[in-house]
């Protein structure tokens, strides 16, 4: 193989060494945390994009490390009998999505053990996890779109460029019909020089708001004119500019099911779970492990718009809700309201000690928090003797670690746990994990 030469000129500003492209073959051993395949070379790790385990591929080194090189796929040699056609057109382009080349039976077993790693570090025996999915196709409810010079679609694989988009086969068919029947009237009114976001969001009854934040100033008049245009069910929520005004349209709020009969009322821009399916499962099976008994006070943090915890205090619980965004908080205490619930719900930054308040007689605990997870809390969790039972929702395997460890520190144990696959054909993982002291 020729040898490529290396730039070993010093530049004026401090930069990585310019390295040519070269060509090797692997044969790739495991799968990488966010899905690339994981081979050798001269005893150096490579991590090659779109790469399944056992096989055996060309690929050119892309970026070069100290610890490590990264490559792209230029050729397979010797093929995974996991491997899958992708279901999408723009697969290879958009960003959007890591593992459709791998069959979806083995995309759970991938995820599965990424958790079942992270519970053998954190617990003395072992623990037996369940796996909860839905559909694989058309799961999600809301979209978020970018705009730019005229482009309406989903952001590039490790890029800022925008791949159009017709139709995506992970969204439900609500937001892929109003898609194809706004896309226009939308570049119509952005034009070929703003840059934008496109938010579609449906609700249980398949109807759709849209909302736009944009660069700029909102011109009310053309506004009024776009939401005139959109085909009912879906409807303009709002436009947003970064320089004003705000447009706000119909208003109603959207609906979404939890658990327990529950339906959340939440609005375009709100935090809800993508896959309703999923989230009701994962809830469903929150409820089942804290066995809410009328009257107890169970505590939930990160709570939103009351997911977890309207379905508790339909139950019986009493629930005390802690999360900082004040706009979700006011809903959830309103829906409360509503259902003439025992839930309350307060304002806290859960990433301040300082902020985070655990009630004396509680001694149960459900927290649900962003990938950051939940150093503090738990912390705090560790520290108060009274907590006895957590169920712990994570979105990112590597802070559930960490905080799990924190609170095996404190004697709590892990004593079930759930593989939930929140977002398919992507490496995301969602867990739940249930611990008692």
């Amino acid at each position: 193989m020729a040898k490529h030469r290396i730039n070993t000129f010093k530049p004026a500003k401090k930069t990585r060494p310019q390295v040519h492209p070269q060509t090797i073959e692997l044969t790739i051993e495991s799968l990488a945390d966010d899905g690339r395949g994981v081979g050798r070379h001269q005893n150096k790790v490579v991590f090659v994009s779109g790469a399944l385990p056992t096989e055996v591929v060309m690929a050119k080194i892309t970026r070069v490390h100290k610890r490590f090189d990264e490559a792209e796929l230029l050729e397979l040699l010797e093929t995974s009998a996991d491997r899958n056609d992708p279901i999408c057109e723009i697969y290879e382009q958009c960003g959007g999505c890591q593992l459709q080349h791998l069959q979806y039976a083995a995309q759970l077993k991938f995820k599965r053990s990424k958790l079942e790693k992270v519970l053998s570090a954190n617990s003395a025996s072992a623990v037996s996890v369940a796996e909860i999915s839905a559909d694989d196709r058309a799961y999600r409810h809301r979209a978020r779109l970018a705009y730019s010079d005229g482009v309406l679609g989903f952001k590039a694989r490790a890029s800022h460029n925008i791949i159009a988009l017709e139709q995506c086969p992970l969204l439900e068919d609500s937001l892929n019909t109003t898609l194809a029947l706004s896309k226009t009237a939308i570049q119509g009114f952005l034009g070929d020089k703003a840059r934008a976001e496109v938010s579609f969001t449906a609700d249980r009854d398949g109807r759709v708001a849209i909302l736009i934040r944009k660069d700029g100033y909102v011109d009310i008049k053309r506004c009024e004119e776009l939401s005139a245009s959109i085909v009912a069910p879906a409807f303009l929520h709002s436009v947003i500019g970064s320089k004003g005004p705000e447009w706000l349209g119909a208003n109603s709020p959207l609906q979404y099911n939890t658990a327990n009969s529950v339906a959340l009322r939440y609005q375009a821009g709100d935090f809800t779970q993508v896959n309703a399916r999923v989230n009701q499962q994962i809830v469903e099976l929150c409820l089942k492990w804290l066995a809410p008994q009328a009257g107890e006070l169970i505590s939930d943090y990160f709570c939103g718009l009351g997911n977890f915890s309207l379905p508790l205090a339909k139950a019986g619980a009493e629930v005390m809700g802690f999360d900082a965004g004040e706009k979700m908080i006011n809903s959830a205490n309103q829906q409360a309201l509503d259902y003439g619930l025992s839930a309350s719900y307060f304002c806290a930054d859960l990433f301040d000690d300082t902020a985070i308040s655990i009630p004396a007689n509680c001694r149960k605990v459900i927290l649900d928090p962003p990938r950051a997870g939940a150093k503090a809390l738990c912390e705090k969790i560790a520290a108060h003797k009274a907590v006895t039972h957590i169920v712990y929702v994570s979105c990112d395997p590597a802070t559930l670690a960490r905080d799990l460890a924190i609170l095996r520190q404190a004697k709590f144990k892990i004593v079930e746990a759930a593989m939930a696959d929140m977002f398919p054909h992507t490496y995301h993982v969602e867990s739940a994990v249930l611990l008692q002291r």
